[in-house]
């Protein structure tokens, strides 16, 4: 990576006029940065903004945007809301050393494709906190076309959900194959795929399939994964062909559900 001009803001406010108002690069864990092909003119790290947290807020747990995968991954406090939901959604990615420098903002301003986090996040229902710009679902900024620049202060994720995470890699610290997951909530369920090979999406249909039941049984959850696998699109790369993803999606839907409905 070529940098020219290396900038390290202490405040919101002048990082917000680096990156936004000035075209400045954002750094944030720089797990993936090298992969930026161009030279840099100017580059802003974002690591002293204060945004590495994970903390409740009213009704929601809030995780800065500079918070690692490590830091999800160990967090007591998402532990206590979400069960084991973030060791095993997280604790495949790479190693310990990688996921110690992965952000969640990053993940998300990315919109990677393989990205665990973010099928977690849009399972979840999560919100996004844009400094000097307000707040957006996850679900509405991944289905907008890329646009200008911005900076992401944090994510908000509702504390009145159950989840579960399912995998599958062709072996441990890969990227994922297919992931999914499923999350219940007063309101019904969601289910989101990842790895398609394109960003996480959600499956309106499968989720509506399940209504408001608090636990459905075998057949709800067989049928549910039916219907997620046939309302998605699936491509191919280098780890799997489409027809393939699209089995293990119904598969794996399937056994997203059943883990939430054994557990409650």
């Amino acid at each position: 990576m070529n940098i020219a001009t290396y900038r390290r803001p202490s405040n919101l406010d002048e990082a917000y006029d680096l990156v936004v108002k000035q075209g400045a690069y954002p750094l944030g864990g720089g797990a993936w940065s090298m992969s930026v092909g161009r030279p840099i003119a100017s580059a802003v790290d974002l690591c002293d903004l204060g945004l590495r947290y994970i903390r409740v807020e009213g009704k929601n747990i809030a995780v800065g945007a500079m918070a690692t995968a490590r830091d999800l991954e160990r967090s007591s406090l998402l532990a206590d809301v979400f069960g084991p939901l973030f060791p095993e959604a997280l604790g495949g990615i790479a190693g310990v050393q990688v996921r110690n420098i992965v952000t969640a903002g990053g993940s998300v301003a990315g919109r990677y494709g393989f990205s665990e986090l973010l099928v977690v996040l849009l399972a979840l229902d999560a919100s996004l906190v844009f400094y000097n710009d307000g707040t957006r679902p996850l679900s509405e900024y991944l289905g907008a076309p890329r646009g200008g620049a911005f900076l992401l202060e944090k994510i908000l994720l509702p504390l009145d959900k159950k989840a579960s995470y399912q995998g599958l890699r062709h072996a441990a610290t890969d990227f994922p194959v297919l992931s999914v997951c499923a999350c219940r909530a007063r309101a019904g369920w969601r289910i989101a795929v990842g790895a398609r090979p394109g960003v996480a999406a959600i499956c309106p249909g499968a989720g509506a399939s399940l209504g408001s039941t608090g636990s459905p049984g075998e057949q709800m959850a067989l049928e549910a994964g039916r219907i997620a696998a046939g309302e998605l699109s699936f491509g191919e790369d280098l780890r799997a062909g489409a027809e393939y993803r699209r089995s293990v999606c119904s598969v794996l839907v399937a056994r997203a559900i059943r883990r939430i409905s054994y557990d409650s």
